[in-house]
């Protein structure tokens, strides 16, 4: 049997892998002249590895997959605890560490811990904003709720399901606590050796065919796939990894067209517009202790990959999606750029301060990605699940087709490209 595989991202590189063990061979077509996909480890902006995509390890579970490879490769990780290595500019004006935050305000700590107490069941046509408003949050909760969980997910809260997002993931017990990849039981990890330690390594041996961009995928007899180049490759099924902002745009044209239902999956997710502003400075902008910052203006959340080693350039990112990345997406590289570092001034209250250099990496107008990682909109509860429902020959990975507590993930995508592989592998046609 032979298999294709659409896309090197990290949902591809996990189906090609998995399917090589499983004595499968796959060949993998990816768009770009890199492997990788929305995970991108630079080495030219600074002298420490800088991620211009994905960055942290979410959790210590055993559903973050990531971790085997980690401790199978022997890479350093460095743990980000957010209680006191964390400044937040508060509602009222403080500036205090999230640790000294969150014990004089109730309100803020609510938002950080999500433990909600007894209250109402979300319905699945109820957006995030709405539900919290419902069981009382504050116009300051919600601001809170804003500024740090929302934009970590990708989208505003009124892009998001409620439901989806008060489903506790299957380890969990309980049902009146959002679940979230920020939350502090679910501590960030940063890969010290840079994420492409471990995509490099899944990617080792396999078959991949980089600048080879999908144009087509004819699935009426075994499968057909012809890139943009007019070169066309057969095989007996595909894995695809598209992004759902690629599937979304209807950049690879199917024939026949996909089935209603997983039209309707593409239609119930959303793509969020996820950015990055990376400013390089030629000296430590606050204590080196300090490895991130909440702050009230847009961008909302800042973080430095410096923090944790004990040598290397100081690199503080910005990180802003939704209602954030859409105001300042208009605004161009430079100028956006500069609103990000007046943005830092006034939050530091360093009114001099300037950058070495500096770079925004634009994931919405990424022609491969259009976009950063998916939200579940309101009403669409079921569309995760749809769009991961196999349509031989054709299976489906990616972000977008992992449950809603390993969506937008990193270990979620590698679940998602280990399961279509396990998926064509005991669909009996795999010899």
């Amino acid at each position: 049997m032979k298999v294709l595989v659409i896309g090197a991202g990290i949902a591809g590189l996990s189906a090609a892998w998995h399917l090589r063990e499983a004595g499968v061979a796959a060949t993998v077509l990816e768009a770009r002249d890199r492997i990788g996909g929305r995970v991108w480890t630079n080495r030219e902006f600074a002298d420490i590895p800088v991620e211009f995509g994905a960055e942290l390890i979410h959790g210590r579970s055993p559903e973050v997959n990531t971790w085997r490879w980690v401790e199978k490769l022997g890479l350093s990780a460095w743990h980000w605890n957010k209680i006191d290595d964390s400044m937040i500019r508060t509602e009222d004006g403080g500036w205090l560490t999230m640790g000294e935050a969150r014990a004089a305000s109730p309100e803020l700590d609510v938002t950080r811990s999500w433990e909600l107490g007894d209250v109402a069941e979300p319905t699945d046509d109820e957006d995030l904003g709405a539900y919290l408003r419902r069981i009382g949050f504050s116009e300051a909760q919600m601001c809170y709720a804003q500024r740090s969980f929302a934009n970590a997910e990708g989208e505003s809260l009124r892009y998001l399901n409620a439901k989806a997002h008060l489903q506790p993931p299957p380890h969990a017990s309980g049902s009146s606590r959002i679940y979230s990849d920020g939350a502090d039981d679910y501590s960030d990890y940063r890969i010290l050796d840079g994420y492409d330690a471990y995509y490099k390594k899944l990617a080792e041996g396999l078959d991949i065919r980089l600048g080879s961009a999908v144009d087509s995928i004819d699935w009426r007899s075994g499968v057909e796939v012809t890139t943009a180049a007019g070169v066309a490759q057969r095989a007996d099924a595909a894995i695809v990894t598209l992004p759902l902002g690629v599937l979304k745009a209807g950049r690879v044209a199917f024939s026949p067209a996909l089935p209603p239902g997983k039209q309707a999956a593409v239609t119930g997710l959303k793509m969020g517009p996820v950015m990055k502003m990376v400013y390089l400075f030629d000296k430590h902008i606050l204590d080196p202790s300090i490895g991130a910052i909440y702050a009230k203006g847009n961008p909302p959340m800042w973080w430095s990959p410096s923090l944790g080693r004990d040598r290397g350039q100081v690199v503080w990112t910005a990180f802003f999606t939704g209602d954030y990345a859409r105001e300042l997406l208009p605004l161009g590289e430079a100028a956006a750029l500069r609103h990000g570092l007046e943005t830092l001034r006034q939050e530091i209250d360093q009114p001099d301060l300037e950058y070495v250099k500096a770079r925004w990496v634009n994931w919405p107008e990424d022609d491969y990605a259009l976009g950063g990682y998916s939200a579940c909109l309101p009403g669409h509860y079921d569309a995760r699940a749809k769009l991961a429902q196999p349509t031989p020959p054709l299976y489906w990975a990616g972000e977008a087709s992992a449950p809603h507590h390993l969506a937008a993930t990193v270990h979620g995508a590698y679940f998602t490209g280990q399961r279509a592989a396990e998926e064509i592998v005991n669909s009996g046609n795999a010899s």
